[in-house]
């Protein structure tokens, strides 16, 4: 009697486990459907960025809403631009009509990694205050937000302040740009100020991206984020479900099975 009620009662967590699943999968964020980043502020590159993708319109929509098709390198970390603009070495592109802060996740910042290869940038973000959408020289009195990676705490620093070694880095942290799959979806609820405090912002308009590491790559030479495009979502796909929630409904679903079969308890 006892062992039939406990094969009952891991058949009622095997369902509950299991629908638990099936909605993270169904929540799982689709995009498409946003608008493209479209003005392009500024391309300054790092060293070491990958030859032959050192064009940075590759990374513009010309009317916000055709996909980009192409990829720009943005080299290593550097606090020293080689090219002579004295602007941060990265990426720095907006939206003619600001993103506004949503109810789910609010950009899509798309590299090109794929499965065990992906080179990190972490991602600034900062308002059109005159509320006419980004110019190409309208984010200079603007301040800049750090989109809050998921492994901010265990750093060893800010990324805006050095470097950060790549052995602090996996391919499924969110928050990230150029990492793998969902992971490079962002909440602009995700946003803090120099000092790590979040901050409200009801929208924004300029996206600046920069690799976070000065990292050497073996054979590859050097890590170096890679930028395919800029999405704003205005909110409308759900916030990535991380990876730990996957790993443990299928982990308590494998060991509920295999004890259900053999009918221990």
């Amino acid at each position: 009697m006892w062992g039939h009620n406990r094969v009952k009662i891991h058949t009622t967590l095997i369902g509950f486990f299991a629908g638990i699943l099936v909605m993270a999968f169904l929540l799982r964020p689709a995009h498409g459907a946003g608008l493209y980043a479209d003005v392009l502020c500024y391309y300054e590159q790092g060293l070491h960025a990958s030859t032959g993708y050192w064009t940075p319109e590759n990374a513009v929509s010309p009317d916000g809403a055709t996909k980009p098709s192409g990829v720009v390198s943005l080299g290593s970390w550097s606090d020293d631009p080689d090219h002579g603009q004295d602007y941060p070495v990265g990426l720095l592109v907006g939206f003619s009509a600001s993103i506004a802060n949503g109810t789910g996740a609010d950009l899509f910042v798309h590299g090109n990694a794929f499965s065990n290869w992906f080179e990190p940038g972490f991602v600034e973000v900062a308002r059109e205050t005159s509320g006419v959408g980004a110019t190409v020289d309208g984010w200079m009195d603007e301040t800049f937000f750090l989109i809050r990676p998921s492994n901010y705490d265990a750093l060893p620093n800010d990324p805006r302040q050095a470097p950060i070694s790549m052995s602090y880095m996996s391919e499924h942290e969110l928050g990230y740009a150029d990492v793998f799959g969902d992971s490079e979806y962002m909440d602009l609820d995700w946003a803090i100020d120099d000092a790590g405090t979040f901050v409200v912002l009801p929208d924004i308009a300029y996206v600046r991206i920069r690799t976070v590491t000065d990292d050497a790559a073996g054979v590859f030479g050097y890590y170096t984020t890679d930028v395919d495009y800029v999405e704003g979502l205005n909110g409308t796909s759900q916030v990535p479900i991380p990876a730990a929630v996957w790993l443990l409904g299928a982990g308590l679903l494998s060991v509920m099975g295999i004890r259900s079969k053999d009918g221990c308890g």
